[in-house]
């Protein structure tokens, strides 16, 4: 399986991890201190106890004992920027490190547990220096039952998860209050249970030993019945509530929609329009963060269903885009094979993507889902409610095979200014960042000065992709924005290129071409946007671009932008604790008005002359660009230049 980064959906652990600190019975606490001395990279030997980077310390515990919550109190600690390193260490990514095992022979070792500052993505601002960073209150994070435990022989250390490449510390500890709790001993009645944690069976325990765990628990509102004689009708309930459990209802009305219900959709044909109101439809679906609602809305509100049948692997369109008069929201679920009866208590484990922003021309925040299936299946189409918003409106289903394969596009004609961010075109293979939920958006963005200060031309755009699924079709967007960080409503387009993203069997540079130049005059203060989007696929994990983990981190950020995931809008890699970067390069070439110029002419005094020679001697040698003393575009200011120069000697046409 590739080595994909995968953008998660939540960081939420879920509502069983909110009471675990609560276990009855000998709930225990492990504490340890470390005071002094330095804390490392993970790659530099954080957790390798024959390094001389660790500072690992070992604190006695029972074996085998479930770890149910950690925290830390009055820390302090220096973050430092080393010389030599790209980009400062940062305040997050110092964290705590415990030797466990998840139960499995494979799965004994250290395990970070978590940041001593979460989501603080600062450091040291000058090179050289440290900074200083505390935190005196306690704080205390659940962890899901039966995840970790604990071994013959427990460890603690302090680490950082990013390693800055100059094989020096991190930083330095001046005081850690660390702690970790060990629930009770698990119910033997948990472990290898049968039977679902929402039905009713004659035998005591049910399968989920986590949830088992907790229905178990006096202490949380569990009944020890559950796990002594059988799982009977109160133990469905106290699971039900304890366990976050997803149980169908759906209570309808007489006014209610016929399709009201998961279990009455109405059928769908492809390509045809259906017109719908929800004013007085029940919400019946499960919550759906994959939706990237805002505000935490996670309900689909008056949802209203449609099924449909798969008879060729492709894709799946459901929009009301433009055609409802309200905020919308579209997720698609896989009902199983054609003429089977499914289950909507299964609807959360079925659910395959979800959108709540198309493009509209309205801004009425309408949805349009793109979604890969497979013949045989049956879908089922859910469209309800932002924020308990009713309404009117047409939905389309189609169900479209995939279309002709573009072919690869070749640069014929190669600018001779070239620009890039990156250090090289060389890419790390599994370096991609994506949301495997939908589209995933990804841009750089230029100034006019790295464009050479003034209007610039596109020929080509090279640049690097990662899949591992199916063919599907991309694209490639050039705009004009206000502002370095991209703002999807504001963008001015200057144009669009379709292209085929093909399966990568290690690591691809891809190259569209323009027919006709492609000409950018930005003003002052404005920037060229790169933008590739990538559909999901079929039979991988997605499409993402291809580039370098560490490529000029914190210098130059990469963009992404994928709604499924709760990123609405563009921000950087960075920002979401990925300093990964997408290689692109822009073939193109200075100046490309109507008026050619004057080649040689580097200070502008509309003469070629000793001046100008003066210039091109100045820039001797190896000239990345834009660098406009390169006449013959090849990297080097050298003889071949300066025969260049002479070609333009005098005044200038």
């Amino acid at each position: 399986m590739s080595n994909y980064r995968f953008i998660k959906a939540s960081a939420v652990i879920g509502a069983a991890a909110m009471a675990t600190s609560a276990f009855a019975g000998d709930v225990t606490r492990v504490d340890v201190n470390f005071s002094g001395g330095d804390y490392w990279s993970v790659d530099q030997g954080a957790v390798d106890p024959a390094s001389p980077n660790y500072n690992g310390q070992s604190v006695t515990a029972q074996e085998g004992r479930d770890l149910s919550s950690f925290g830390a109190s009055n820390v302090s600690i220096e973050v430092c920027w080393n010389t030599g390193a790209t980009y400062e260490n940062w305040a997050s990514e110092c964290s705590m490190a415990v030797y466990l095992t998840d139960g499995t022979a494979e799965g004994e070792g250290f395990y970070v547990l978590g940041s001593l500052f979460a989501d603080v993505n600062t450091g040291p601002t000058v090179v050289d220096t440290c900074i200083n960073y505390s935190a005196p209150d306690e704080t205390s994070t659940a962890v899901l039952p039966l995840t970790y435990f604990t071994t013959a022989v427990t460890d603690v250390a302090v680490v950082s998860t990013y390693n800055d490449g100059t094989a020096s510390r991190a930083g330095t500890i001046n005081n850690v209050d660390f702690y970790f709790e060990l629930a009770a001993p698990t119910d033997p009645a948990c472990i290898d249970a049968e039977g679902s944690c929402a039905e009713v069976h004659p035998t005591p325990g049910c399968s989920d030993a986590s949830c088992c765990v907790l229905a178990c628990d006096p202490s949380l509102g569990g009944d020890p019945f559950c796990c002594e004689s059988e799982w009977d009708s109160n133990c469905v309930n106290v699971a039900i509530a304890l366990c976050g459990i997803f149980q169908y209802q759906c209570d309808t009305t007489g006014a209610s929609p016929a399709n009201d219900c998961a279990t009455s959709p109405t059928p769908a044909t492809n390509g045809t329009v259906y017109a719908f109101d929800t004013t007085n439809a029940n919400t019946d679906g499960p919550d759906e963060i994959g939706c990237g609602s805002a505000e935490d809305d996670l309900p689909i509100w008056s949802d209203i269903w449609y099924t449909i049948d798969c008879n060729t692997d492709g894709f799946l369109t459901a929009t009301c885009c433009n055609t409802a008069q309200f905020d919308t929201k579209i997720a698609v679920y896989n009902a199983g094979p054609q003429g089977s009866t499914f289950d909507p208590a299964e609807l959360p484990a079925a659910f395959i993507g979800c959108n709540e922003d198309c493009a509209d021309d309205a801004v009425l925040f309408t949805s349009e889902l793109v979604v890969p299936v497979t013949s045989g299946n049956q879908y089922l189409v859910r469209l309800g409610g932002y924020a308990q918003a009713v309404g009117t409106g047409d939905i389309r289903i189609d169900i479209d095979e995939p279309a002709a394969k573009l072919p690869p596009q070749v640069c014929t004609e190669p600018g001779v200014d070239p620009v890039t961010q990156s250090d090289s075109l060389d890419l790390t293979a599994n370096s991609g960042v994506l949301c495997p939920a939908g589209d995933n958006y990804y841009a750089r963005t230029y100034s006019k000065a790295e464009l050479g200060g003034g209007s610039y031309a596109i020929n080509c755009i090279n640049f690097g992709v990662d899949n591992d699924g199916s063919y599907v079709p991309g694209v490639i967007n050039l705009y004009i924005s206000q502002t370095q960080v991209p703002v999807t409503a504001d963008l001015i387009t200057l144009a669009t290129n379709p292209f085929g993203i093909y399966t990568t069997v290690a690591v691809d540079l891809v190259t569209v071409s323009f027919s006709d130049p492609i000409c950018v005059d930005l003003a002052d203060g404005e920037y060229l946007v790169v933008e590739m989007i990538c559909p999901p696929v079929v039979g991988g994990n997605g499409v993402s671009f291809n580039g370098s983990a560490t490529d000029n981190t914190g210098l130059v950020p990469t963009y992404i932008k994928a709604a499924n995931c709760g990123l609405a809008d563009y921000g950087t890699l960075e920002g979401i604790g990925f300093p990964n970067q997408w290689t692109v390069e822009i073939s193109g070439t200075n100046n490309c008005s109507d008026d050619p110029g004057c080649p040689g002419d580097f200070d502008g005094n509309g003469i070629v002359d000793g001046g100008d020679f003066g210039l091109i001697l100045s820039k001797w040698g190896s000239c990345p660009a834009p660098c406009p003393e390169d006449l013959d575009g090849n990297g080097t200011v050298d003889g071949a230049d300066v025969g260049l120069l002479l070609t333009y000697w005098g005044s200038c046409p």
